[in-house]
């Protein structure tokens, strides 16, 4: 090593090829030497380029290395972008360390992202490292022991039959059909947004959840999958009052026919796809009129689906596909809320179990809360 025209590293790689470097700084020099070295023990050959790479120049080699869905691409390159680049953007990709890691986390949630939020950024970065290990572009992930702010489920309440009918008849004329598709069959929002009439069969009471709505650089787009490969292609039941709402509702509005021949069956007042934010200007006035909390969300009509769903003795597995999860472990973990009454109507089939006098029993319909009670 000497200092002449810069300092050289000069050490031989695992096949014993000589893998020197030269480097501006003695202590860069040093630490390209220990990363040789302990690839050398380990049996690991270290391409000297390799180490010279930044976190920016890979992070962009990795957005353009493969094709995404619209949406996801979109939302790596935001997070890559806005989140990764600024704070590791110099630093050579060998250099970044977990205490690096672990502190670019705090920081993000020390800005006021939430927590869910910080999870789906980190996630993006995680995927981007493991591919620079993949590639033997980098030997080791930094993304050991790093600890994620907790991600608290808020706790939800099923709409009621009586709030789900308020909400419907609250919404506009052109809208209200959406209602009973969320809290009838499940969807999500996108998924019902996307709804066309070639996966509705009225006459065997279901429909073929296909495609949905997304958001692509501010505009909404119809595509052709959906959220998870369990999602897809999905068959969900459209019960009677689901049934009527669409049927009322194709014959009273237009379908939207898009270029490509799909006929979209809830377009906005405009004849346009149907966007969130203008379905939400109507949704938050309903949620009012309806007696319904300024947090319930359109996705909170198919927790209603299913907790009314298991509450009815559905199989687990049964409501699984119907909602589109590749497990029951998200079933159990999120839609199985307590549905109003229930404790109230179960009563009986649990005194049932020692007083043959049970059903004489007046039950009740609903619960009564005080909502000062803790």
């Amino acid at each position: 090593m000497d200092c002449a025209h810069g300092w050289t590293a000069r050490v031989r790689d695992a096949n014993g090829e000589p893998a020197d470097m030269t480097f501006a700084k003695k202590t860069d020099a040093l630490v390209y030497e220990r990363k040789v070295l302990e690839a050398k023990s380990l049996g690991v050959v270290t391409r000297p380029k390799n180490l010279r790479i930044t976190f920016l120049e890979w992070s962009e080699e990795w957005l353009s290395s493969k094709a995404r869905r619209p949406g996801t691409e979109e939302s790596y390159t935001r997070n890559v972008r806005r989140h990764m680049q600024p704070a590791f953007g110099g630093m050579r990709l060998h250099r970044i360390e977990p205490k690096d890691v672990q502190a670019w986390v705090v920081g993000l949630s020390q800005s006021g992202l939430a927590p869910r939020t910080v999870h789906l950024i980190y996630k993006t970065f995680r995927a981007c490292i493991n591919s620079a290990v993949r590639k033997r572009v980098l030997q080791h992930s930094p993304c050991v022991d790093v600890d994620l702010p907790e991600v608290r489920r808020k706790h939800i309440v099923p709409a009621t039959r009586e709030q789900v009918w308020a909400l419907y008849e609250a919404m506009p004329a052109h809208l209200r059909a959406l209602i009973m598709v969320g809290a009838g069959c499940g969807l999500r929002s996108g998924e019902a947004f996307g709804l066309c009439q070639d996966v509705i069969d009225f006459e065997a009471g279901v429909l073929v959840v296909r495609r949905q709505v997304i958001k692509v650089r501010s505009k909404p787009h119809l595509v052709d999958y959906n959220k998870t490969f369990t999602s897809h292609e999905r068959e969900v039941p459209l019960p009677a009052f689901a049934h009527r709402a669409l049927r009322d509702h194709l014959d009273a509005h237009a379908v939207l026919v898009t270029p490509q021949g799909e006929h979209v069956v809830f377009p906005s007042s405009r004849g346009n796809l149907l966007r969130r934010d203008g379905f939400y200007k109507w949704f938050k006035k309903a949620l009012a009129a309806a007696g319904l909390p300024p947090t319930f969300r359109y996705h909170d009509l198919r927790h209603t689906f299913a907790s009314h769903a298991l509450d009815q003795g559905i199989p687990k597995a049964t409501v699984q596909l119907y909602l589109g999860h590749a497990s029951e472990d998200v079933l159990n973990d999120v839609y199985h809320h307590q549905v109003k009454g229930a404790a109230a109507r179960d009563r009986n089939a649990l005194e049932a179990v020692f007083f043959e006098e049970t059903a004489d029993v007046d039950v009740p319909s609903t619960i009564e809360v005080d909502d000062d009670a803790t």
